[in-house]
């Protein structure tokens, strides 16, 4: 693997992560739920080692972290093995990540119930949306192994 290829996955991760979590602040504005996954991710990593609100800049770094992670995952395991132009394999990949978030992740890790029916019983509409987004943003941009 070459590191200009890397940084290629890197970058569409990263615009990628970034427009999911655009849409998630602002999904209040188009009658969604608001979710703010910068906030979650620090109080998840930070919160009980902190005497008040943990850093929110910490969480953002994590999210986009995770979406530069993932990216990685895309282009080199899973996307080779999709069927459908870039941008269907980029939705795949993005379904299966909200399946993955709704499924194990807010049960179990976030305790927020399956689709997270804990936090609001619409919360999974926004998450379906930003995974979505994802999905396509990273398919469009991102190149395969």
């Amino acid at each position: 693997m070459k590191l200009d290829f890397m940084l290629v996955v890197a970058a569409s991760g990263f615009l990628a992560t970034y427009f999911h979590m655009v849409f998630a602040l602002t999904a209040g504005r188009v009658g969604m739920v608001r979710l703010d996954f910068g906030k979650g991710n620090s109080m998840l990593l930070f919160g009980e080692s902190y005497g008040g609100n943990p850093p929110y800049v910490l969480g953002l770094i994590a999210v986009h972290l995770n979406g530069i992670v993932f990216a990685l995952v895309y282009a080199t395991l899973v996307g080779p093995e999709l069927p459908g132009a870039p941008v269907v394999r980029g939705l795949i990949f993005g379904g299966l990540l909200l399946l993955f978030s709704q499924c194990v992740f807010s049960p179990f890790i976030a305790k927020h119930g399956f689709f997270s029916v804990k936090t609001h019983p619409r919360a999974w509409h926004t998450a379906f949306v930003a995974h979505t987004i994802y999905g396509a943003i990273l398919g469009w941009l991102s190149p395969i192994l």
